[in-house]
């Protein structure tokens, strides 16, 4: 009987370090993996700064007055994209009085 209980303990003794050696590299593959995610989020990121970096250049006022010149030919505050005096009075209403403002 105290040999079995020596060969069952021995036993057990051999399976919980197998426990232990399987649970010590799923840990260690867990952390390689967790190393490697948080790498490619870190890759990520970076990307995602250069591509806003891309979309504020892109969409910056200079960007699209040069465009606007080139494709359009309009200058921004040239005198050939401002209307002549009577077409700014032809476009807006006529200014109404502050009374008849107020009624309606």
């Amino acid at each position: 009987m105290k040999r079995w209980l020596q060969v069952a303990a021995a036993l057990i003794v051999v399976v919980l370090a197998v426990g232990v050696y399987r649970a010590k590299s799923d840990a260690a593959r867990t952390e390689a993996e967790v190393r490697r995610l948080n790498g490619e989020i870190a890759e990520r990121e970076a990307r995602i700064r250069e591509l806003r970096a891309h979309i504020a250049e892109q969409e910056s006022p200079a960007r699209i007055e040069q465009l606007n010149e080139q494709r359009l030919g309009h200058v921004v505050g040239s005198e050939s994209a401002a209307l002549p005096e009577g077409e700014i009075a032809r476009r807006l209403p006529p200014p109404q009085p502050q009374e008849q403002k107020a009624r309606e």
